[in-house]
């Protein structure tokens, strides 16, 4: 039997998120291309036998169990709601695992898109009036009520392009940002640039080094961070690329980024759901597992003899004598060593193991040594 265990990860922003989500199907598609369908797209076999090859490779694993069940990557575009909803679950429809990701993220649109749209329909609406007015003047229609709606309708369209046009003018040509930044500018003009040129100037005609190393420190500690801090508020957009094929590299400065050209609202923007999770094999529980009882088998026993070399008298090797010895065998009794231990007993209090002392009786070791008996044989008479 397995569980899972599910983290929930809160952490991501929407936009953090979606980068996750792009990331997580990236490498989903590219493991199991590179294992197995490479291998079959560059062989020189034919068409026919690439698709049966194709159609005999495992299914792609999950993401989170990594089982061969794939994963299921969606987006769903709620035109109601003029909304994204991006997906991620297990392949397994009928014993998914935990992996439940929900992003929700509005669609975006181009201030400068959207406020041509408005202009045109109310130019459209205006025309419109027009006509009616006329219809009434010449040809005598009651067009009371239609031009009721369409004055509502040109109302509510002149609102709706106001409120782009204000925000826009606020996000990306704010009148207020322009005066900080020519402030900005002038400020560092007089109290920077102008300290600088003197101080390399007295440099110039004293040949002071002590004047050198206090216009080196005054630029990179004051001026440098200060440049900065204007380009952050005058550039939305400051890098440099470089170009592999013409070996140059190109500085790019842009007032406004695309994200500040870009309406949408902010509410709609959210991590719904990021849930992962971790399979663990769980056949019993803590509280419900039985006592663990060790025990060890006692050894059996063994008599182990231990043969004494035979002892020699220097007076028999010096007679040349034949010299017989008798051997005794030294026997060794060894007890089986027994180790007694109380069961473990799991519960949800404080675990205590009752452990008994181990005790290991053991018997010195008697070596019964007897006397050493030479049998003196009679000479032999070899004539």
């Amino acid at each position: 039997m397995y569980i899972y265990i599910m983290t929930e990860q809160n952490t991501f922003t929407p936009i953090e998120a979606i980068n996750e989500y792009y990331r997580l199907k990236d490498k989903y598609e590219n493991e199991y291309y590179e294992k197995y369908v490479k291998q079959i797209v560059k062989s020189n076999k034919s068409k026919r036998e690439k698709r049966v090859e194709y159609s005999k490779l495992p299914k792609q694993e999950c993401i989170n169990c990594k089982r061969n069940v794939g994963t299921i990557f969606n987006i769903i575009i709620d035109k109601k709601e003029d909304v994204k909803n991006y997906i991620i679950k297990c392949g397994d429809v009928q014993e998914p695992c935990p992996l439940d990701i929900q992003i929700t993220y509005a669609n975006r649109n181009q201030f400068d898109i959207l406020i041509d749209e408005g202009i045109t329909s109310i130019e459209n609406l205006k025309l419109k009036i027009i006509k009616e007015k006329n219809n009434a003047i010449f040809f005598s229609k009651n067009v009371v009520d239609t031009f009721d709606e369409i004055t509502e309708e040109l109302k509510t369209e002149s609102n709706n392009t106001g409120y782009l046009i204000e925000k826009n003018l606020l996000k990306n040509d704010n009148p207020e940002k322009k005066l900080l930044i020519n402030k900005m500018m002038d400020e560092f003009g007089k109290g920077f640039i102008l300290p600088f040129k003197e101080m390399v100037k007295e440099y110039s005609d004293t040949n002071n080094e002590l004047k050198l190393n206090q216009a080196v420190n005054f630029y990179v500690n004051e001026m440098i961070p200060k440049v900065k801090e204007i380009q952050s508020l005058k550039y939305d957009v400051n890098m440099v690329e470089f170009d592999d094929e013409t070996r140059i590299y190109k500085l790019i400065q842009l007032p406004n980024s695309i994200q500040n050209n870009e309406y949408y609202l902010e509410g709609e923007d959210k991590v719904v759901k990021f849930i992962k999770g971790v399979r663990k094999e769980t056949n019993k529980t803590r509280k419900n597992r039985e006592p663990k009882t060790i025990t060890i088998q006692p050894k059996k026993k063994t008599n182990k003899t231990k043969k004494l070399k035979p002892l020699l008298l220097q007076e028999d090797i010096e007679d040349n004598q034949p010299v017989v010895v008798a051997e005794e065998s030294v026997v060794v009794a060894e007890e089986p060593v027994v180790v007694a231990e109380e069961p473990v007993a799991v519960a949800e209090e404080p675990v205590v193991v009752a452990e008994e002392p181990v005790a290991v009786a053991e018997e010195p070791v008697v070596v019964a040594e007897e006397p050493v008996v030479v049998a003196e044989e009679p000479e032999l008479n070899t004539k």
